[in-house]
């Protein structure tokens, strides 16, 4: 049985979201390198993420579950389907971090001069079209 990597991730959260959508369907999947990720975050990035890896011949359906998943459109908390306040879109990522502000910019100076992980980012929407950076609270 030879495993190939559907998909990989930054946080575990999202890893056993997806993870729980394939075994729904009938998908035999793993997850790799989870616990560095969450020991060391920055040693993640050096394994390549976390992986979810499957079977090579459940790759295409895999593969279109995956992509369904990632074209839905967020809704806010009044169920209405967020749009980019710059260009209209509807395609964003949610749960982006962001290092655009001052104490952001001030966060990674520190994080590079000490060799330690960022702890300050803010968490925001982005329009994957135009990139523009929507607060979670709006």
């Amino acid at each position: 049985m030879k495993l190939v990597t559907a998909q990989t991730f930054n946080d575990s959260v999202s890893a056993h979201l997806v993870k729980t959508r394939l075994e729904n369907e009938g998908i035999e999947c793993y997850i790799f390198d989870e616990n560095i990720n969450n020991i060391m975050p920055i040693y993640g990035q050096a394994v390549g993420g976390i992986r979810i890896k499957i079977k090579e011949e459940d790759a295409p359906k895999a593969k279109q579950l995956i992509e369904e998943w990632e074209q839905r459109p967020h809704l806010n908390q009044t169920n209405e389907t967020l749009t980019c306040t710059s260009c209209g879109s509807q395609e964003i990522y949610a749960g982006f971090k962001s290092f655009k502000t001052s104490l952001g910019w001030l966060t990674l100076a520190i994080s590079f001069l000490f060799m330690i992980y960022p702890f300050y980012s803010k968490t925001v929407y982005r329009c994957k079209q135009c990139g523009n950076e929507m607060d979670l609270n709006s």
